[in-house]
This record gives structure tokens, sequence and C-alpha cells, in this order.
């Protein structure tokens, strides 16, 4: 699996769109831990994991592309 495009400190500022590198759809999916925290009854990401990530739109396994927003 590849790495993601870099992204520079300029690119913070900016918001980033998640896309299937293959039909260009927003809804992927990528595996991650997260913990329960029981204060707040939500799950909370700790690491995301290089490994499977899927399109909801078009059910294949894809990479991310990243769409820059200004």
């Amino acid at each position: 699996m590849r790495n993601p495009e870099p992204i520079t400190a300029a690119d913070i500022k900016k918001k980033l769109t998640p896309l299937c590198g293959r039909c260009g759809a927003e809804d992927v999916r990528t595996e991650a831990f997260a913990d329960w925290n029981p204060v707040t009854q939500t799950w909370k990401i700790q690491e995301l994991l290089d490994g499977n990530t899927v399109c909801a739109a078009c059910g294949r396994d894809t990479e991310i592309k990243w769409r820059l927003e200004k």
C-alpha cells in the first residue's frame, strides 16, 4: 500500500476530503483501533491501521485520494 500524498503546513488550514481512488466517491472506510470512553459513552479512535481501505459506494478495496478544498 502506498503512503498518502504529503500534506504541507499551508494545507492544514484547508479542508481535506478522502475519496475512493477507483470511483471518486467520498464514502471510504479504513481500519482503526478505538477505545471506549465510559465517561462520554463514545468510541475514540486511537490508531489508523495501514490496512484494508474500502469504498462503500463501489464495494472495492481502494487507495485513498485526497481532495483539498480551498
